[in-house]
């Protein structure tokens, strides 16, 4: 019996340290949509890790969301926050802002976007990108849906700005995203985002970004684990094309 409480903690702590690899340059904004029909709205998650000891590791991350619903258009602004310190080195403190505006229209709606965005994992000092596109909803019964979104975006990325090998980096991209909820209970549910982004002038360069997300839900409170997968076919700089990261968390509504 022993034994098997000890398995399970290190299974925990594993599952909570695994959140050191992350490349945010694909952020998931579906996970916060769940209150969306209301007229004013804020969502607040938090997740995060303290060891100390043989291995000292701090890391945590938190994401905001504010909606405001006006008949057909829907307002929202997502903030969110990384970082990760591992033996006094400091590997991520990553920032992203996000505004976007949808124009309903039944099911379905018309969007635009704005983001900011660094990432000093990635060393990427700034990622700005703006776009919009049409989201079509392909299935709805009850409260699972599968959803389907195209659009184009323009996106000004720079790298290793107080280096010799600074990059700066223009694209246009198109993008195509699935969206997907199903309740296995009145509780118990799934997310699962997908996008695919293509470079208009390179399809050899595209962004690939996955994420399922399994709730527990309680009052006001969501609890949450998801895994990410992240992949970019051609770095722009010395770095991995592929990272993963496993998160346990717990979401806020307010």
């Amino acid at each position: 019996m022993q034994r098997n409480i000890q398995k399970i903690h290190l299974l925990f702590q594993l599952i909570l340290s695994s959140t050191i690899a992350s490349a945010q340059t694909i952020i998931n904004t579906e996970n916060m949509m769940s209150e969306i029909d209301e007229s004013f709205s804020y969502n607040m998650n938090f997740q995060g890790n303290l060891n100390i000891g043989n291995i000292d590791l701090i890391q945590f991350s938190t994401a905001h969301q504010v909606s405001k619903s006006l008949n057909q258009n829907l307002f929202r602004l997502l903030l969110n926050y990384d970082y990760i310190k591992q033996s006094g080195t400091e590997i991520s403190s990553d920032f992203t802002g996000q505004f976007r505006y949808n124009y309903r229209i039944r099911e379905n709606s018309i969007f635009a976007f704005f983001q900011v965005q660094n990432i000093k994992s990635l060393r990427m000092n700034h990622r700005y990108i703006s776009g919009g596109g049409y989201r079509y909803r392909m299935l709805q019964k009850g409260e699972n849906y599968w959803d389907l979104s195209a659009g184009v975006f323009f996106e000004d990325e720079l790298y290793d700005k107080d280096l010799g090998t600074q990059q700066q980096i223009y694209n246009w991209r198109y993008s195509f995203s699935s969206f997907f909820k199903y309740k296995f209970s009145k509780k118990f549910f799934i997310n699962l985002a997908v996008y695919y982004q293509i470079n208009t002038s390179n399809t050899n360069d595209f962004r690939l970004f996955l994420e399922p997300r399994l709730y527990y839900s309680l009052k006001n409170i969501d609890l949450f684990v998801d895994w990410t997968h992240r992949f970019h076919s051609t770095p722009y700089i010395d770095i991995l094309r592929t990272d993963n990261s496993i998160d346990i968390g717990i979401e806020f509504k307010l």
